[in-house]
């Protein structure tokens, strides 16, 4: 796969194969954590490099979402891009449920 150039719409979808590599990477991982859906949006970040924005929406779940498990995410997300050659840097997003509880964090 091609890295990112600019002659490619940021309108047009993610490719399949990028789309399917972070979803194979997320979706065991994240599964047990509540993630409900995943969405890749390609965009540019603040220096208006290309990006991956990946967007992560769990559904509330009990006794709450282990942050050493959600931190393994963002690296399983990288090797899965640069094994197929995407070499846009991917900025996850978490939208968590507004009651959702963080493991660990009870005593804060």
């Amino acid at each position: 796969m091609p890295a990112f150039t600019y002659e490619r719409d940021l309108d047009h979808p993610v490719p399949v194969e990028v789309d399917q590599a972070i979803r194979t990477a997320v979706e065991p991982l994240l599964q047990s954590q509540g993630l409900d859906h995943t969405q890749v949006i390609p965009g540019l970040d603040h220096d208006g490099d290309p990006v991956l924005y990946v967007e992560l929406q769990f559904r509330l779940v009990e006794p709450g979402v282990d942050p050493k498990v959600l931190i393994q995410a963002g690296p399983a997300v990288r090797q899965a891009l640069w094994a197929i050659g995407e070499r846009r840097f991917p900025h996850l997003r978490y939208a968590f449920q507004p009651s959702q509880q963080v493991l660990g964090t009870e005593d804060w």
